[in-house]
């Protein structure tokens, strides 16, 4: 058992430790051209990145910054220290998406939007902006997209999220209620709650201990220590096939469906807890929706063996599988397609962002073997019903006998996405600071 010691909040990134609430974000890419001038950029970064300090007061907007490893490259960093990053990260998504991440058809990289350039790594670095107000977050990405500038920057695209509704607490375009559950760090001083336990500071922070009590370092140790990775990866949503699916088998009762599908009902509540109908109260008391495991819903009558919570997140308990944990933050983007609205073309989605410390054992693991494999808990051909590939099948397990859909639609198709380095706000002084010259 690991000695649980308090983080430096200060030198980490906020968005490690806290989700912000706040319902508009705008996600900036860019490519360094200049190192000296990319490497100024950086240290005019220190100050205004976010970081996990408690707040005395809310803060009007919020942000953070990520890099890529070609970004690193183009930055002048020493080889030894580049040779120290893993080999996730240095190889990114689009190289690992048929393989690592078991990426099949749409969601390979030859069908991804081509702006920003991730097919062919053409970007370099992400600032994250987060505001409670739309205004306030379009003069601050005006300020920064012209600091860039200035800077001898590229920019080479922006992606707009807002919360459904303008508030935090909305919910995502299928309609259920998104991120009820996350991983507490050791150390952070945040909260635990039931079914909230905290977990090693280091399967999310490099240079920290982790569930088996090894330390993932990068060289120099100040360049890795109290950083993380973030996967971002757009993710767009058929509302109209999913309502479709709905409205076509969901005989009386398509919100059932619906929450089979997910293992959680649209209020968030889950079905381990409320299986014969939605119960907004459980929903929104932390002491109770995220309080329960599947260990005696074994074989799937309540939530389906498959429902998509359940296969991002087993719930065991066992340490082998808080090794697999993600922080998870995201948006929607695009306009809500209202109830009862047909078909209208737009493109909507949602931006996710995913850290953990080892991209291949946490983000990848989970993707490659819990959402898109066919094979789950003994199941065969049942890959995600929500975010898998589609064309699977789908069994809701129940007395006397199951209920078997097959072939379902894709609903979720990948846009894009990349790995990125978020560094400590040491390693931002000494990545502002370093060269090869």
């Amino acid at each position: 058992m690991q000695t649980t010691t308090a983080l430096d909040l200060g030198d980490i990134q906020g968005l490690v430790l806290r989700g912000y609430r706040m319902p508009h974000a705008a996600y900036l890419f860019h490519r360094f051209t200049d190192a000296r001038a990319a490497r100024a950029w950086l240290a005019g970064l220190v100050e205004p990145v976010t970081t996990a300090l408690e707040w005395d007061a809310t803060p009007a907007w919020c942000a953070n910054v990520g890099l890529t490893f070609p970004g690193l490259e183009a930055l002048g960093l020493p080889a030894e220290s580049l040779a120290s990053f893993p080999d996730d990260f240095r190889q990114g998504m689009a190289a690992r998406a048929a393989t690592a991440l078991r990426d099949v058809d749409e969601d390979l990289p030859d069908h991804w939007q081509p702006v920003p350039p991730f097919a062919d790594r053409g970007v370099h670095a992400l600032l994250m902006l987060f505001a409670h107000d739309e205004q306030l977050l379009d003069r601050q990405v005006r300020a920064f997209g012209e600091r860039a500038a200035v800077g001898g920057l590229e920019a080479v695209g922006t992606e707009r999220a807002d919360a459904l509704g303008g508030t935090r607490a909305g919910r995502e375009h299928f309609g259920f209620r998104d991120g009820i559950s996350q991983p507490v760090l050791s150390g952070s001083g945040l909260a635990d709650t039931p079914g909230r336990q905290p977990v090693a500071a280091g399967e999310f922070l490099l240079g920290h201990p982790d569930e088996l009590g090894a330390v993932r370092l990068t060289t120099p140790d100040e360049l890795g220590r109290n950083g993380t990775y973030a996967v971002y990866r757009k993710l767009a949503q058929d509302v109209p096939a999913f309502r479709g699916f709905l409205r076509d088998n969901g005989r009386a009762d398509p919100d059932l469906l619906a929450a089979k599908l997910m293992g959680r009902w649209p209020s968030g509540a889950p079905l381990t807890l409320t299986g014969d109908a939605d119960d907004a109260e459980l929903a929104t008391d932390p002491q109770r929706n995220n309080a329960f495991d599947y260990a005696d819903d074994a074989r799937g009558y309540r939530c389906p063996r498959a429902a998509h919570v359940r296969r991002a997140l087993p719930r065991t308990g066992s340490i082998a599988q808080r090794r697999h944990l993600l922080v998870r933050r995201g948006l929607p983007y695009g306009p809500a397609l209202e109830d009862a609205r047909p078909d209208d073309g737009a493109d909507r989605g949602l931006i996710g962002v995913f850290l953990n410390a080892s991209i291949e054992r946490q983000y990848e693991f989970v993707q490659r073997e819990w959402i898109n494999s066919p094979r789950f808990d003994g199941l065969r051909n049942e890959p995600d019903p929500i975010a898998g590939p589609g064309a699977g099948d789908f069994t809701v397990q129940g007395r006397p006998l199951p209920r078997r859909y097959r072939s379902l639609p894709r609903f979720v198709t990948v846009r894009g996405g990349e790995y990125f380095f978020l560094p400590s706000i040491t390693a931002l002084r000494f990545l502002s600071d370093t060269s090869t010259s």
